[in-house]
């Protein structure tokens, strides 16, 4: 019988635990590896002649691995055995036999990934995605990704209301106050525009202002849909859910797509070659729903924490223990995340994963620190 693969190097990972988890309930036993150098795996191989041309062998055939969750891996870095001096050719090495590795994933059997590491990581580019957005016909706000303080200027003059966006969410810590700072979307304001230095120092996301009554946040597993509508228990709203604040005054509720969005949106999976991604959309005061982009490694159980009646958990299970994008949710067991936490394994899991996280905030139930 195949098993599972989970690919996680974060030890507190909440999605990996509870997955696993439910995974067990069902008779399956996953393997939680944090790459596929991971020692407790087999040594892998990769052959390639003239005659039979590329095959690849070891840690995925010897496992009987029928699902890949390529979730959050990480290359080796520690190497005990090793003279420390040798450590950097060693992490060199890796990295590149193991994008050898991830490049050819298609070529390791008839296996599910979740997501192909070739489409995660060209997802991960926000240009990617909205270039694959204008070829499916899906809305989204315009958009200027630069360190020109000119066009910069011209832009938020052209669209007035302007919300600045990182690449990626970066975490500062306060030396002396040991406070933490971090990078969310928020509306650009004039004297963020001052200074040419400052704007030519980093570039960045700059996407005009969509006046939204609700986020909608769509999870794709597979080929199920689960839409919830996200609002903030505040007057104001917000910019940016993902703000700690945010989260802990979040409310949501089952969420609804039309047909035509819903097919732009399998298109758009289809585009990119995700079989799993967090969609976020902006939707408007007419009702119309604006991509923004989609999370292909996103964080799901925070949404069926807020909105049980999503079964999340279950279908992520499902689809990995079938190994298939189709999979039948009914033949997977009727588990919930809920389940999770009240369980035993979790208390235990927990008490271990969570030594030395700092300003954990039970509010945030089902959200990774990272």
């Amino acid at each position: 019988m195949s098993r599972p693969l989970i690919l996680s190097s974060l030890q507190h990972d909440i999605h990996a635990a509870a997955v696993r988890w439910a995974l067990r309930a069902d008779g399956i036993d996953a393997l939680w590896s944090g790459s596929l150098a991971d020692p407790a795996l087999a040594p892998m191989s990769l052959h390639c002649d003239s005659d039979g041309g590329l095959r690849m062998g070891g840690a995925l055939d010897a496992a009987g691995i029928g699902a890949v969750w390529y979730r959050r891996p990480r290359d080796p870095d520690e190497f005990p055995r090793a003279h420390p001096g040798d450590a950097p050719f060693l992490r060199g090495e890796w990295g590149r036999f193991l994008r050898n590795v991830h490049a050819l994933a298609d070529e390791g059997g008839a296996r599910l990934w979740v997501n192909r590491p070739a489409a995660a990581a060209s997802a991960e580019n926000k240009l990617v995605q909205l270039r694959a957005a204008h070829r499916c016909g899906l809305r989204f706000p315009p958009t200027l990704v630069s360190h020109d303080p000119a066009e910069i200027r011209a832009f938020v003059r052209r669209h007035g209301r302007v919300v600045y966006k990182p690449f990626l969410t970066h975490t500062w810590q306060d030396a002396e106050s040991g406070r933490m700072f971090s990078t969310y979307a928020r509306i650009v304001e004039p004297q963020m525009l001052e200074d040419d230095a400052s704007l030519l120092q980093c570039p960045g996301i700059y996407q005009a202002y969509v006046d939204k009554r609700c986020d909608l946040r769509v999870t794709v597993v597979g080929e199920r849909f689960f839409p919830a509508r996200l609002r903030s228990q505040h007057s104001d709203g917000f910019v940016d859910w993902r703000v700690r604040q945010a989260v802990q005054g979040l409310q949501a509720e089952p969420g609804e797509l039309s047909a035509g969005d819903a097919d732009k949106l399998r298109a758009l999976m289809r585009e990119l070659g995700l079989a799993f991604g967090c969609i976020d959309l902006a939707v408007d005061g007419d009702g119309q729903a604006h991509f923004l982009e989609v999370n292909q490694a996103g964080q799901f159980l925070f949404v069926e924490h807020l909105v049980p009646q999503l079964p999340l958990l279950r279908a992520m299970s499902a689809m990995l223990a079938q190994g298939r994008a189709d999979y039948s949710l009914d033949a997977a067991a009727p588990l919930s995340y809920a389940d999770y936490l009240a369980s035993e394994e979790h208390a235990q899991w927990w008490a271990q994963a969570s030594e030395g996280l700092k300003d954990r905030s039970p509010a945030a139930a089902g959200i990774t620190l990272e």
